[in-house]
């Protein structure tokens, strides 16, 4: 398993495969699943308006995520996520800010490519 390691500036590429909802690093996997969706949900609000600050309510209440109606384990999902980004030393973080609150952490450029899409949205 390789790491990916982006100083400060530098940049990488986040790929989303909507199939199974997979994230991949620049070519590296990292989550699949819930989690992947997760992801790829707080990247593309992060794109669309700069926002940062999260809730785990509203993960919860959105139904594009496609998490299970009982014994939902969203917090265990996030917990996992968060481990993969630090095992992997990426210059995407989420941190933990508060009881139900998160924040996700950018320390480089982030490039956004849905394989279901010819586009990719760059956030800076």
């Amino acid at each position: 398993m390789s790491l990916i390691e982006v100083s400060a500036g530098g940049s990488v590429t986040v790929r989303h495969y909507p199939r199974d909802d997979s994230d991949f690093l620049d070519r590296d996997y990292l989550v699949k699943g819930v989690a992947g969706a997760i992801l790829w949900r707080l990247l593309r609000e992060h794109a669309a308006t700069g926002r940062t600050d999260f809730t785990t309510r509203e993960l919860r209440l959105d139904r594009s995520l496609k998490l299970p109606d009982h014994a939902e384990n969203l917090d265990a999902r996030l917990v996992l996520l968060r481990r993969r980004l630090e095992e992997r030393a990426a210059c995407l973080q989420i941190e933990k800010t508060g009881r139900g609150l998160f924040r996700l952490v950018s320390r480089c450029r982030i490039t956004l490519k849905d394989a279901g899409e010819a586009d990719a949205i760059e956030v800076v």
